[in-house]
């Protein structure tokens, strides 16, 4: 390891070490939310794996309310959080922050079926709900099954590696019918609680830059000028020196006989190897390894400060690499690129991915669909803002089952061809 890298090195982990941290049915047939079997006291500390907000089996609640000037304010400024009134199951919060979320394929204005991201304690200092911090409300606009994102992110779960719970609920906004969203477990320090055993160390977002008023747009990757632009959510703010450690052994040892060991010293191998096997089990073509999106980057105390992913946004999920024009013969990603350079790099992604497959049950994962997806069947058809025809949802069902069944057939060809 040069010089420069050992010093951030060691700044890095000596600023982590200095964090503060926290280690039935209705008569007309449609599911309805069931009463959690605990209170529905707004609280700090409860334990978080009360999992009733994240169940597979009903179908929540969610009342919002805006005002006239919180409704402006979000026309203007979409991204912006605005003051909100939430009322989940009956229960009625303190006013929390509302804000559109999503990009290019899935931003909707509030006249659509916009993405909404609730913060509990953005006007309510300290206000928790079941230890939760905040919530993603996805507006499944760009997947007619409604399935792709809780699929993918249950297999995530299901092979040990980071993945947001989801749930389902039934939205309305100032009265009105929003029909059906996907809620999703935010990647904060609360999430980092939930999936690692130490949950003090650094986290970035990896979404890319984009100018809405031109349309451009930047991904972001492990290269010295991008480094700097990555957006710290949780830890302690070291200038971004830990990404730049990153870059920096990338730029040493690329191409060289050096890179795998190298780079172990900085990157949690194992986890990035099956985070990027999942990517591919999961057909993620919107994430890191293909298209240099949908990530966090975490420096994990308990891996010595080594830098790991986490996935996210896996609305794009279920896609073969072709439909994008992308091979994963090629991944874009800097690391994972560099990775499939490197033969021993290249033989450690293989053996873990061959592993991944064997410990993927598949038939399991298809019952859960299709359970999961008959207690939401005709909240999709009754959707009044799905963007989709109802007569086209059998088909969309279809697809999507099919590419969840082949997924793992369509990998294990390409690790392991006769």
């Amino acid at each position: 390891m040069n010089t420069r890298l050992a010093a951030l090195l060691l700044l890095t982990t000596t600023l982590s070490a200095a964090c503060d941290g926290e280690a039935v049915e209705s008569p007309d047939d449609t599911p309805v939310a069931v009463e959690p079997t605990v209170t529905t006291e707004i609280v700090e500390d409860q334990d978080l794996s009360e999992a009733w907000i994240f169940s597979d089996e009903v179908i929540h609640e969610i009342e919002l309310t805006l005002s006239a000037a919180s409704v402006s304010a979000l026309q203007r400024e979409p991204r912006e959080d605005v003051e909100a009134e939430m009322t989940f199951n009956g229960e009625t919060l303190d006013p929390v922050g509302l804000r559109l979320a999503g990009k290019i394929g899935s931003f909707r204005e509030l006249s659509g079926k916009p993405k909404l991201r609730v913060d509990f304690n953005k006007f309510s200092e300290g206000q928790r709900f079941y230890g939760l911090e905040g919530l993603a409300l996805n507006n499944q606009v760009v997947d007619c099954s409604y399935m792709k994102e809780a699929t993918a992110y249950r297999v995530f779960r299901e092979h040990g590696a980071p993945g947001s719970r989801t749930g389902w609920a039934h939205v309305t906004l100032n009265g009105s019918d929003y029909g059906l969203y996907l809620l999703v477990e935010s990647p904060d320090d609360r999430y980092l609680k939930q999936n690692f055993a130490e949950p003090d160390g650094n986290l970035y977002d990896g979404k890319y830059l984009y100018d809405w008023s031109t349309g451009n747009y930047t991904l972001l990757d492990l290269y010295d000028e991008l480094v700097g632009y990555y957006e710290l959510e949780e830890g302690q703010d070291v200038g971004n020196a830990d990404l730049q450690i990153i870059a920096d052994a990338l730029d040493a040892h690329s191409g060289k006989p050096s890179f795998y060991e190298a780079l172990g010293e900085v990157v949690d191998w194992p986890s990035v190897h099956r985070h990027l096997a999942l990517e591919q089990l999961v057909g993620h073509n919107d994430g890191y390894a293909l298209n240099q999106n949908n990530y966090r980057v975490y420096f994990d105390p308990a891996a010595d400060g080594r830098f790991t992913l986490i996935t996210w946004d896996l609305d794009y999920s279920y896609l073969r690499a072709p439909e994008w024009g992308m091979s994963w013969d090629r991944p874009r990603g800097r690391l994972a690129a560099a990775c499939w350079a490197d033969s021993t790099c290249f033989e450690a992604q293989r053996v873990m991915s061959v592993e991944v497959l064997a410990a993927h049950d598949v038939t399991a994962l298809l019952s859960w669909f299709e359970s999961t997806f008959e207690v939401i069947h005709d909240a999709i058809v009754n959707d009044p803002r799905k963007e989709f025809g109802a007569g086209s949802l059998d088909g969309c069902h279809d697809d999507v089952y099919f590419r969840v069944e082949r997924m793992g057939v369509f990998m294990e060809n390409a690790w392991t061809p006769d």
